[in-house]
């Protein structure tokens, strides 16, 4: 990663912080959209090919029951769990979106598996740096513990991060045309 870039004088708050640990650890996540109002978080991905009906329920279900016995297994309840697509000519945008209170670090590593076992061959990735396996245990550990204050703090900007030519961006949404 070449760096995280972000206006001038302002601070990283924890949900900067986040995003931008998401993007650096996974290359296969193209774009990550913090809602404070909603608090949730939005994992884009991209298909480089189309998703069949069947090939998408398969994932949603599998998916599902995998989120389902993670956030038992911490005694939380799922509050939002949605999987959304929108198909462009040549690629498929594939959307998770999640609720803080109830997402762990446990399951954001098993939806990135899911996903690129399930898409393996098509999911676009950004090219990733060379890391040692401390280092990424360290990046980890890092999200769980950025991830768990977010639980508890109030963030009030609407975000979006994602990764270009191996750098970092996060915008204040509230200020970028949709």
């Amino acid at each position: 990663m070449k760096g995280i870039f972000w206006k001038d004088g302002e601070a990283f708050s924890n949900s900067m912080s986040l995003i931008a640990f998401l993007l650096v650890r996974y290359p296969e996540i193209a774009s990550v959209r913090f809602d404070p109002v909603q608090k949730t978080l939005q994992f884009s991905f991209v298909v480089t090919s189309d998703i069949s009906a069947s090939q998408l329920e398969e994932f949603k279900n599998n998916l599902l029951l995998s989120v389902e016995s993670i956030v038992e297994f911490h005694g939380r309840e799922l509050e939002r769990f949605e999987i959304q697509t929108a198909d462009d000519s040549s690629m498929t945008f594939l959307e998770i979106i999640r609720d803080i209170d109830s997402l762990s670090q446990e399951e954001i590593t098993l939806m990135i598996s899911l996903v690129k076992q399930t898409f393996e061959g098509s999911l676009l990735l950004e090219p990733e740096d060379v890391v040692q396996e401390e280092d990424l245990m360290m990046q980890e550990e890092m999200i769980e513990h950025m991830l768990e204050d977010l639980k508890d703090s109030q963030q009030e900007k609407r975000l979006i991060g994602f990764r270009e030519e191996g750098r970092v961006f996060i915008f204040n949404r509230a200020n970028v045309q949709k």
